[in-house]
This record gives structure tokens, sequence and C-alpha cells, in this order.
């Protein structure tokens, strides 16, 4: 970490005066070396590149450096470019967003025919988010029967679900509605329309050299590519709600390409940033078609969306009201894209945000508090492995959350965590506020975790935040 340069740049960029690009520029690039970051950002103003850069090691092994052009897995943030092809889709009079699942996909049956395909673009379908592994060796028919198979959580239409299922059907109503594979209606009407040359599963033909490879805890996770996939792209459970590889710089000629209208029309973009539905009680964020839209930290504005798969991170940030956008890509377990995003995001907009401590946080014990107490059962749950512990302590001590995750989806959630991270052992509490308790622990491959519980004024846990790395 260049911590001397970065240091050097805190004094020489006054708060008060980064009104020209280049301290602004140097801002970001102080803020990013100082934080250990590992990835590609990009960060544009109003047209003017502020930031385009890598840092770290992109092959650690190979001792190659993370480039600005260096190729990543977005992971979620495929989800747009799915959107953005059913609607260019409907551009072409193939479909309507309005059509009934039924008239698309084979085999639906009577429980799900009240199903739109407007449900799965704002994930208010109802189902399940998941119905193999990322790697399982699921075809498309195979995992649409799956899905269609499946029980509902809720009746659709009715409820906000996140579910990566239900943009594998849309990928599915892309191929047989265009009568070609994905990957190649999309290269063929939104990438290469765009410019996007480095933008695919399969297609782009990229020397794997410049791929960047995932770590976790310093142990080499690998490629994206290197992992089981079908011979045209990953298998179905990711396929067209995930694992697409891309660049900075293609992401920003996709946002380039939506600040115009020559591949998706005024009113097709219209139905993409449109609030459709909330994405949580407090309504604060809503979902449009493969996007999250927001209001920004100063009254704007913000459309986006991130992704990841726990060791590679992403985040596309647009703030179409200011002309910025913001792109972070990491491929590291312990570095995380879209805390970096935030950041650059308020610097771009002339906030004075410090540097990132270079200490860990002092420690205290994890005492006898009611709510120490409650933070350590939920541990002693966890290490268990058993989502039936968990139950049972859901039970007795967490908040009722109306409309969260299934007994289901949350036994999957903990069965995935578990295996990353094994048993955890408590090395003390970081911080206490409020309505919060920081707990830090250590998983079993040397991993530092961060649990950040959350409670309500009468001590019960309304939500746990899990942070890898420090």
């Amino acid at each position: 970490m260049r911590l001397a340069a970065a240091l050097t740049a805190c004094l020489l960029f006054s708060p008060s005066a980064r009104s020209a690009d280049s301290e602004v520029s140097g801002w970001l690039d102080a803020w990013l070396t100082a934080s250990g970051y590992s990835g590609s950002a990009l960060v544009v103003r109003n047209g003017t590149v502020l930031l385009r850069k890598g840092y770290g090691q992109a092959d650690r092994e190979a001792g190659r450096p993370f480039a600005a052009d260096t190729v990543y897995t977005i992971g979620s943030i495929t989800k747009p470019f799915t959107a953005a092809a059913i609607l260019k889709l409907e551009m072409q009079g193939k479909l309507r967003v309005e059509d009934p699942i039924a008239k698309h996909l084979p085999g639906v049956p009577e429980d799900k025919r009240g199903i739109a395909i407007h449900h799965l673009l704002t994930h208010t379908a109802g189902f399940e988010s998941d119905f193999a592994g990322d790697y399982d060796p699921v075809g498309r028919d195979e995992y649409v029967r799956r899905i269609l198979g499946s029980k509902l959580r809720s009746v659709p239409g009715t409820a906000y679900h996140y579910a990566n299922s239900g943009y594998s059907l849309l990928g599915a109503i892309v191929e047989i509605v265009s009568g070609q594979p994905y990957e190649t209606y999309l290269r063929d009407n939104l990438f290469v329309p765009a410019g996007m040359k480095d933008t695919g599963y399969r297609v782009p033909g990229r020397s794997v050299d410049r791929e960047a490879v995932g770590y976790d805890g310093g142990k080499r996770w690998g490629r994206l590519s290197e992992k089981p996939w079908a011979n045209d792209g990953p298998y179905w459970a990711l396929r067209a709600n995930g694992g697409i590889l891309s660049t900075v710089d293609d992401l920003h000629k996709w946002h380039v390409a939506l600040e115009r209208d020559a591949i998706l029309s005024p009113e097709a973009k219209k139905k993409m940033f449109a609030k459709h539905v909330p994405e949580g009680p407090g309504g604060d964020s809503f979902y449009g078609y493969g996007w999250a839209i927001s209001e920004s930290a100063w009254g704007t504005r913000e459309i986006g969306h991130n992704g990841g798969n726990r060791i590679f991170s992403a985040d596309f940030r647009r703030f179409p009201d200011e002309g910025l956008v913001v792109i972070t890509s990491s491929n590291v377990a312990s570095v995380k894209a879209p805390r970096a995003a935030g950041a650059l995001a308020r610097i771009a907009h002339g906030e004075n945000v410090p540097l990132p401590p270079t200490r860990s946080a002092a420690l205290t014990p994890l005492g006898t508090k009611p709510r120490h107490l409650v933070a350590r059962g939920w541990i002693d749950a966890f290490n268990t492995g058993d989502p039936a512990a968990m139950t049972v302590f859901r039970a007795k001590y967490a908040a009722p959350r109306p409309g969260g995750p299934s007994d289901e989806e949350r036994a999957r959630m903990l069965k995935r965590m578990h295996e990353d991270l094994g048993r955890l052992e408590v090395l003390g509490v970081t911080a206490e506020e409020d309505e919060a308790l920081v707990v830090r622990a250590r998983g079993e491959g040397g991993q530092t975790v961060s649990l950040r519980f959350m409670f309500t004024p009468g001590e019960k846990i309304e939500g746990v935040g899990v942070e890898v790395g420090d």
C-alpha cells in the first residue's frame, strides 16, 4: 500500500479547494490507495474522466497488476442487460412486458399463469431466488421446469422478493422469442451497437490473461471462467441473472448508450427507470427493470446495481442529474466494490471524505449486556451449522420481518456462509451504537469477519450485516 503517497495527497488536497478536476482526481486516487483497494475504478463527471485506474494485483501468481481494462465478473449487474434485452424485444414487436409468461414459456402451471414478464423484471413474481448452485450442470429447459414447478412465496404482483430465478426465466424468454442464444442476442442488439467489445460470457474470445483472478483470505479462488461452465457460458442457475464478464470501460460505454436513444427508445428507458416497486418496507429504494432507483445523499436521482459472488464484487452507479457515473470492481473477498463506489461518488460530488483508517478498531470484550448475549447466541447458533438451531434462535430473539427471506432461503444462505467461514471465534466488540452492535470474529480459514447486529428498541435483532475482511 502506497500510504506515504496517500498521506501526501491528504496534505495537498484541501477539501475547500478541491474544485479543479485534477485535484478531485488526486483525492479519488489517494482514497483508493489508502484503503488498500484491489480492482479497477472509473469515475466520469460531465464527460471528463476523473479516474480510470487499476489497483493491486489481478493475478498474484503471475505478478500481473490490475489495470483499467482488466476483465472481471460483474455478477448481478448482468440483470440490467437482461432487462434491456426484454425491452429491445418489445421495441421489435416480439413481446410486451404485460404478456403472461405462459405466452412464451412452455409448461406454465395454473398457479403461475398470472405471472407477467413485468413481474419477473421487478422481482414480484413470488419465486424463490435459486434452484441450483452457480456451477451445477443444469441446462435451460431443466432449470425452467424446476422454477415453474416450485411453490411460490407470495401471490404474483403482491410482494418484492429478489430472485435470480426470475431473470433466468427472462433469459429463456429472450432465447425463445428471438430464436438466438441469450449471449448472441445481447451481443448483436446491445453490446455491438454500444461499442462494447469485452462484455459477455464466451463470445468476446478474450485472452484468459486479461481476466482477473479472485482471492479469498490470501487463497487463490480462481477465475470465473475456470469454474464449471457449458461450452457457451455458465449453466442456467447463473445465466442471465449473473456471471457476465466486462470492464469498467465497457460499462461506461453502456452508460453513454443509455444517455442516448440509439439502442433503447425514450419509452423503453422510461419503463426501465420507473420506480415500479419498493425494495423494502421503508420505501426509500425502488426496483425498476434491472436497476435500483433511489435518492442520492444529496437529493438527486441515483440509478445503480451491484453484484458479486462473495469473492468478486462490482458496482455501477449513475447520477444522471449530475452527469456522474462511478464504476468499481474488486477481485478480493475482503475488498468491497460498493463501499468504494459510495466514497468515490461523494468525493466526485465535492464532499470532504477522509482517507480510510489504516489501523483496526480497538476491541472490547463481548460481555453480559442483553444485546451482547443475543449476539453471542446468534454466533453459537451459526456455529452449529444447523438451520434448525438458527430457526429456534430467531423465534426467540429476532423481530418479525414481513416479506423477508423464507426459511428455505435462510437455510441456503446459512449453509453457504458456514461453508465459506466455518466456525466463528469471537474476537471482541469494535463498536456499540444506539441501534447496533458490531462484533469482530475470525473464521476457521483465518478470515476476519465483521458482524453488525441491528437491534429494535426492544433489543430484538432486526438484521445482521456480514462483511469479510478488515
